[in-house]
């Protein structure tokens, strides 16, 4: 049975061999999926280095926009990172969909937001949702809407940093 360190080192080959490729077509969305196995879908995020961990933040604040809208972010245990996720996106670049995210950080209080879920669902609650919710559908569709090339943004991250990923 292969040991953890097997595996880690499994995984990060695959990862070099994903940013050593010639076609980009596939490097952001193969990489996310071999970085998500690494920190088990962001159960083990300090497992990975810095450069991973902006990366994996990122990636999963653009995927759970696109499946689910903010809302839905702060609601999943991805949200529990949602403070350092504005610092990520604004490290790759993506300073508008940084503004986004942190204007929806804005709602909790002192605009900070709780990093365990639970709490978080709860101060959620306690919002009077009718005042909210236009914000997150405002958000949602700013998000839609947006003139930032995130796939382009990711990948020059990628490619400015391959051998953090090897």
């Amino acid at each position: 049975m292969p040991t953890v360190e097997d595996v880690l080192d499994d995984l990060t080959l695959q990862a070099s061999e994903i940013v050593s490729r010639e076609d980009d077509s596939q490097i952001v969305i193969d990489l996310y999926n071999v970085i998500s196995q690494k920190c088990e879908n962001g159960d083990l995020l300090n497992e990975l280095n810095g450069i991973e961990r902006v990366f994996y933040l990122c990636q999963t604040f653009v995927l759970m926009m696109g499946s689910g809208g903010i809302e839905t972010y702060y609601k999943e245990p991805s949200g529990n990172y949602a403070n350092e996720t504005v610092e990520a996106l604004l490290e790759m670049n993506a300073k508008r969909t940084a503004l986004i995210l942190d204007r929806g950080n804005g709602i909790f209080h002192e605009g900070i937001v709780p990093e365990n879920q639970q709490l978080r669902i709860e101060e959620l609650k306690n919002l009077d949702y009718s005042e909210i919710s236009w914000l997150f559908d405002l958000l949602d569709q700013e998000f839609l809407q947006l003139k930032e090339d995130l796939e382009m943004l990711s990948l020059n991250y990628v490619l400015n940093h391959k051998e953090a990923f090897m």
